[in-house]
């Protein structure tokens, strides 16, 4: 069995000429797997998706058999914010990525927690706690998962204490989980790249978010070196995490339920490279 049968493998799709295609484009890489942008990730305004396209992506994923699939939420909902018509705003926008996923029948949501720019520490964590706890609705199927942040500027989300402290103020505990991304906790300082560094850092996770909590990865190589707390994406062994690090995930037999998603910075052009590069290493424990 080779890496693409073992490891449920995708990559960060374009949606360019109507959501519906991304399936198909997906496909193409031998993905089982993969995650979008439901609408323009750096505009408030959202262009209604329409009730054929959305039968269209379901049918395509189903057809592909897809599964674990993830929208990822716009890059302007910063949930720590308390600034009045910003908080707002942030709500709103959150609602409606909740429900566009639930209408592509997408099972996860994954979201960046946001910063505690002109707060503190502690309020901006309380704020994304009550901001998800206000967009949550009855019927919601679609989990919004916290994606581990590299700590860049006032960040929060890059630490396992603070990711724990999130996820103890929402109300519905069943619909809410993490997305690990490998260069941003490897930036935030974790040493996930030695076997031992590894095996301590899920140690720890498991112990202060708990692996219930654990939902799907974000699976990239990092410019940036251990606890630089910049996040810069890399191609798959190009990077300072390096094969040697991206090998403890994909060798790991206990994430073999987990999504693993490539966000690499070359897109859909990179991921015959990255998939290379992974299929370099898969089976060949340390």
């Amino acid at each position: 069995m080779g890496l693409l049968d073992e490891i449920i493998l995708g990559g960060h799709i374009s949606t360019a000429g109507g959501i519906y295609l991304s399936p198909e484009r997906a496909a193409q890489f031998g993905f089982r797997s993969f995650q979008i942008f439901s609408k323009n990730q750096m505009q408030w305004k959202a262009k209604p998706i329409t009730a054929d396209d959305a039968e269209k992506f379901v049918s395509g994923s189903r057809k592909r058999k897809f599964s674990k699939l993830m929208v990822h939420a716009s890059y302007l909902l910063n949930m720590g914010s308390k600034d009045g018509d910003l908080s707002q705003k942030v709500k709103d926008g959150l609602k409606e990525e909740l429900k566009r996923a639930d209408l592509l029948q997408i099972e996860y949501l994954v979201i960046h927690p946001g910063s505690a720019t002109g707060t503190n520490e502690s309020s901006a964590i309380r704020n994304i706690s009550e901001m998800i706890n206000s967009t949550f609705y009855d019927g919601m199927k679609v989990m919004l998962l916290l994606e581990t942040s590299a700590g860049q500027g006032s960040t929060v989300g890059h630490s396992f204490q603070q990711l724990a402290a999130m996820i103890d103020g929402v109300s519905e505990k069943n619909m809410i989980g993490v997305c690990f991304d490998t260069c941003h906790v490897f930036a935030a300082g974790y040493d996930i790249k030695s076997p031992s560094g590894y095996a301590e850092t899920f140690d720890q996770f498991d112990s202060t978010v708990g692996r219930h909590y654990l939902k799907g990865f974000h699976l990239n190589d990092s410019k940036k070196d251990r606890g630089s707390r910049v996040d810069r994406h890399e191609q798959i062994g190009k990077g300072l995490l390096g094969l040697e690090g991206i090998s403890n995930f994909i060798n790991d037999k206990s994430l073999r339920e987990f999504p693993m998603v490539l966000e690499t910075p070359s897109g859909e052009s990179g991921y015959p490279s990255d998939i290379k590069a992974l299929e370099s290493v898969f089976g060949k424990v340390q």
